[in-house]
């Protein structure tokens, strides 16, 4: 008898959901279509995935995803809308990639982030990037090599930085004071393949979306991307081309494999200073001069060369920061941390005065670790056995 009552008082599963009922989306778009919002969805179809094709967009044959797209006058309203056309629950648990579009994230992403954060179904494990024209662009691109385009955008992610940026870190650096948050950014562009002169869409990573709190300030590319990733610690093992010292028409590229960024604040006759010191190790990836590095006084010279081009790239990115108002690398968290009282004091002007005209000095050290596989430069042997 009192087995039959405690199997009266089990709840049993009922509130299940049947997996051919779900819908998992992997991927988000959100774009601004005329005042309203646009959010797209990449949903896996697991039918087709293990076929002997994938790709591309739609929602029959032998696609590998369907992708889903509705407007509304808030992004929540727009993936309601999306819900009455499809035929299975959407869920978001498994969601990848948030990718926005350029004209969001310059408006401001509070109204996407918003709802995001209130629902427990969506993981801060997601990445979110910046599109540079449309987002849904990106989500229906040909993603080759990847079975879904939002697994490629996933992947580019990973790679833009050491630690890869996700929800959680960028809502960390927005609530933070005294610093500003990153992304990648993307965009969409063509590429022939191997095969044909066809033309194919493709994604490609464009550089490193910088914010000034919940807006964009500017995209960092080339160069500039570097210099920052470079000061924050991120850079996923650069490579800089330096000129040759004596030869300057000629250069020397090095791969960094190690180094470790310090960022100091001073308090210095009433103003901030900051010291932005980089501790790091090289190796010799090419060389197109006769420069003999086996000579201890020519390898110094490199080293010297390689630190004024790395200070060169820091210094882009700060004055790009300095200029945008965005404080990304976080002096204002480190001056907040050493010098509250002083911190209380210029916290109001910050941004619009302190940070902007602050004095910035760059101090690398770079050292040589390896030549590579080679020792001596071919160009110097073959002048040796053909003079």
């Amino acid at each position: 008898m009192i087995w039959i009552v405690c199997f009266l008082l089990l709840s049993g599963c009922w509130d299940r959901k049947e997996i051919n009922d779900v819908a998992f989306v992997v991927g988000t778009a959100v774009d601004l279509e005329d005042g309203i919002y646009r959010s797209t969805v990449q949903i896996p179809l697991v039918g087709q995935m293990g076929g002997p094709e994938g790709g591309g967009g739609g929602s029959s044959g032998s696609k590998a995803w369907h992708s889903e797209s509705a407007v509304g006058k808030t992004f929540r309203e727009s993936m309601e809308a999306q819900q009455n056309h499809l035929s299975r629950v959407l869920h978001f648990s498994h969601r990848r990639v948030l990718i926005i579009s350029e004209a969001i994230a310059r408006k401001g992403i509070m109204p996407v982030f918003d709802p995001i954060f209130r629902i427990p179904q969506n993981r801060l494990s997601t990445l979110p990037i910046v599109a540079l024209d449309e987002a849904k662009d990106i989500l229906v691109a040909d993603a080759p090599i990847e079975r879904m385009s939002a697994e490629m955008v996933r992947e580019l992610s990973q790679m833009a930085t050491v630690d890869p940026i996700n929800l959680r870190i960028f809502l960390y650096s927005l609530l933070t004071e005294g610093m500003d948050p990153i992304a990648p950014a993307v965009r969409k562009v063509t590429t022939a393949t191997n095969m044909a002169e066809e033309q194919k869409s493709t994604i490609q990573l464009a550089g490193i979306a910088v914010f000034r709190h919940d807006k964009l300030a500017t995209v960092l590319e080339d160069r500039a991307a570097i210099g920052l990733l470079l000061a924050m610690g991120q850079a996923r093992r650069p490579t800089i081309n330096v000129a040759v010292p004596g030869e300057q028409s000629k250069t020397a590229s090095l791969q960094i494999t190690r180094f470790k960024p310090d960022i100091q604040p001073r308090l210095k006759n009433g103003r901030i200073e900051v010291v932005i010191s980089l501790d790091s190790t090289a190796t010799l990836v090419e060389n197109l001069s006769d420069y003999d590095l086996t000579d201890y006084r020519r390898r110094t010279e490199l080293e010297g060369a390689a630190e004024q081009r790395i200070a060169e790239l820091i210094e882009e990115a700060v004055t790009a920061l300095q200029e945008h108002k965005a404080d990304v690398l976080g002096f204002g968290d480190a001056v907040h941390r050493r010098y509250r009282r002083h911190w209380a004091r210029v916290r109001e002007r910050w941004e619009e005065t302190e940070f902007p005209n602050m004095e910035v000095t760059i101090k690398p050290q770079v050292h040589i670790e390896h030549n590579g596989s080679i020792i001596q430069s071919i160009y110097q042997k073959t002048k040796e056995l053909k003079p």
